[in-house]
Order: C-alpha cells, then structure tokens, then sequence
C-alpha cells in the first residue's frame, strides 16, 4: 500500500516537474523572440516619426489649410468712361487665417515657471500669384510667422523673445462668432491687391504691427483683462488691453491698442513713412441663448508727412445657432469704410473705399473642418488728383474651406 503511493507520487512528481521545464523553456523562448521584435519595431518607428529632443519639453504640431475660390469683377470708370472691365476667377488664400503649420514645446521648471518655444510657418500664395490684375507670378515660399522662446509665470506673467506678436496684433479682430474667417476672405490678400493695384483705392488695413522681432510682455489675467507690451523692430512700441468674459447671458471680448513707429525701414502697418502713431481695436458680444452677436472694429493712424488721419470701421452683425447636427450655423452681414489721406495734395479727399456684403459659415465638427462663403461690393473712389476723382467698382464672391490639425 505504502509502495503503490509512492510509486503514485513520484509519477505525479515527474509529470509536474516536466511540466514546469516545459513551462519555462517555452516562457524564455517566448520573451527572448518578443523582446527582440519589440526592439526592432521601436527602431523602426523612431526612424520614421517626429521626436521630441528630448524628455523635459514637450512637442505639439499643429496647423490649418485655408484656400478658397474667388470670383470677381474690377470695374474702373472717369466721368462716366471705362477705364477697365475683368472678370475673373482665382484660388486664393485669407489674409487673417491663412495656411500654417508649425511646432510647440512647454518645459515645467517649478509650481509657478515654464519655458517654451513657437516655431509657425505660413504659406500665402496670393501674395505673389495676384499681386495685380496683370501679374501672374510663381508660387510663394514659406514664410516664418513666429520663431520664439518664452519664460512664463502664473504670478507675473510671460515674456516672449523673437518673432512674434506685437501688442496690437489681432487687436482688431477680435469676434466671438465664427463670421470672421468668412469675412476676412472677401478682403483676401488678392482682393486687396486689385483695389490698391488696379482700382486706385487704398491698401486694406486695420492699422496693426502684426508680427514682428520684439520682446513682448503678458501680464497675468485678472478679472477678464490682459495687458500687453512690445518693443523692438529699430524702432516700434505699442501696448494693449484686452477682455474677455461672461455674464447675464452675454458672451463679450474687447480689445484696445496704442503704438507708435519711428523707422520706416520695419514696414509696420502697411506704410513706409518715417514716423506714425495708430490707435485701434475691436468689440464683439454674443447673446449666448439666441446666438445674437455684433462685432464692430475701427481705428486711426496719423502720419508725420501727411496732413489728416488714415481712418477705418467695420461692423458685422449676425446670428449663430447649431441648427443641424454636423455643426453651428454663422449668418452675418457687414459694411464699412477705409480712408487713406494723400500726402502730395494735402487733405483732399484721398483714396477711399465704402463696402457692405454677407455671408455664411458651416462647421462641421466631425473634422474641425468650416465651410463658408462670403460676398462684398466696394464703391472705390481715387482722391489722389485734386480735380479728378476716378469712381471704381469692385463685386468678390469667396467660397472655400478651413480644416485644423
């Protein structure tokens, strides 16, 4: 009886033990092989993918493609005579939300500072494709909107170093609705172009530095507001306030800006003269429950050589309500002026321009994707001559779309 249990145990000892060898081996084959073809297929994918430089700053790409069909028709007369008559039809690109792509990288360094970078490049083709009805040139290269490195405190604030932002950039353009990327194309670099190249009408301008080498400075938010400083570009400074907020059912963002040139070799503003001072900014609210909103903009710039001030406003006003599932539904009309004082007449009446027109926008949230379509008419008067004043008409009708990555 004795013998049979240990002859049964022993067996039962064997079989496990084999098991256990068994067990093992195919364990150790198993992880050797996996190991093996997991360290080639992480070789494969570092050779074939962005990375970050290294552990500490992280990286975020990003960008959007915005491109759009026009359709116009430049009209010119003198007293009553026509000087020009085309119709024509052009791919074209926005001129405030235009083709981009670019790089970010934040850095933790406490509770309270980061560090962090932004490198954005854009590509504008109707800068160089339309620069006048009679020109056709070759496509536009890549251009650096921004390139620069930051330190930032929640408690103090941030400071940006490169090209970037200056305080007034943006300043007026400030909308709380969705109608600005629709709106924005019917002023396209292109249309632009057309009117001051070929209709003898002033350059489109809010009157803001855009971009530009400075050191700019953000202060913390309190209460809604940001303050904004920048200096640099031999030599401009300007500064700004800005808002944003909620209350009694009413969305609001509001922005106000002051800078001054004293070099007309930056370029800023769209002027070459030695010396300007500009004030300009935007307002815009939304009633949240009804999707009613108003965006008005306007500024001045005045000029050392020229007698008088440069003036614009814009007004849109509209409606925005998610009406379908793909996405909210924006509706806005415009209208508004720019005027452009003559430095060699004095303060005659210059070249000015009156417009009014409408649009639509369709988001579609699915692929961050927004359709829209837009229409404006220009009635352009040429002031430059001081006993004759060239009437222009220009009708643009823009459709395209912008998709975000």
């Amino acid at each position: 009886m004795i013998g049979g249990l240990l002859k049964t145990t022993s067996l039962v000892a064997l079989v496990a033990a084999a098991g256990m060898f068994s067990v093992s081996a195919q364990a150790a084959d198993l992880g050797g092989d996996c190991c093996a073809d997991l360290e080639e297929r992480v070789a494969e994918l570092e050779a074939t993918t962005a990375r970050k430089g290294n552990r500490k700053v992280s990286l975020q790409i990003y960008g959007q493609v915005t491109t759009a069909v026009m359709w116009f028709d430049a009209q010119r007369t003198d007293g009553g005579v026509s000087l020009r008559d085309e119709q024509n039809v052009y791919v074209v690109d926005p001129q405030t939300s235009g083709t981009r792509f670019g790089f970010k990288g934040d850095a933790k360094i406490d509770a309270d500072w980061s560090a962090g970078f932004n490198i954005e490049l854009q590509y504008q083709q109707a800068d160089a494709t339309l620069v006048t009805l009679d020109s056709d040139e070759g496509p536009d290269i890549p251009e650096f909107r921004q390139a620069y490195w930051y330190l930032k405190s929640k408690t103090l604030g941030r400071i940006a170093v490169g090209q970037t932002d200056t305080a007034n950039s943006s300043i007026a353009e400030i909308d709380v609705s969705k109608a600005i990327i629709a709106d924005s194309m019917s002023s396209s670099a292109a249309g632009a172009a057309i009117i001051s190249g070929n209709l003898s009408g002033p350059g489109q301008s809010n009157y803001e530095f855009n971009r530009m080498n400075v050191v700019r400075y953000d202060s913390p938010t309190f209460a809604g507001f940001v303050a904004t400083a920048a200096y640099g570009e031999d030599d401009i400074w300007d500064i700004a306030l800005r808002y944003a907020g909620e209350f009694g059912g009413f969305k609001l963002a509001a922005g106000i800006a002051y800078g001054e040139s004293t070099d007309s070799s930056n370029g800023a503003a769209g002027t070459d003269d030695p010396a300007f001072e500009i004030i300009n900014g935007s307002v815009s609210v939304m009633h949240v429950s009804t999707g009613l909103f108003v965006t008005a903009s306007g500024g001045q710039r005045e000029r050392d050589s020229y007698v008088g001030e440069d003036t614009f406003y814009h007004v849109v006003a509209g409606i925005e309500q998610k009406w379908m599932p793909l996405g909210a539904t924006t509706i806005f009309g415009m209208g508004g002026e720019q005027d452009e004082k003559d430095s060699d007449f004095g303060n005659v009446d210059g070249d000015r321009f009156e417009f009014y027109g409408g649009g639509i926008v369709q988001q579609i949230d699915a692929a961050a994707m927004e359709l829209f379509l837009s229409y404006r008419h220009y009635d352009i008067t040429d002031g430059g001559d001081a006993e004759l004043d060239d009437e222009s008409e220009f009708d643009v009708v823009v459709g395209g779309a912008r998709i975000k990555f």
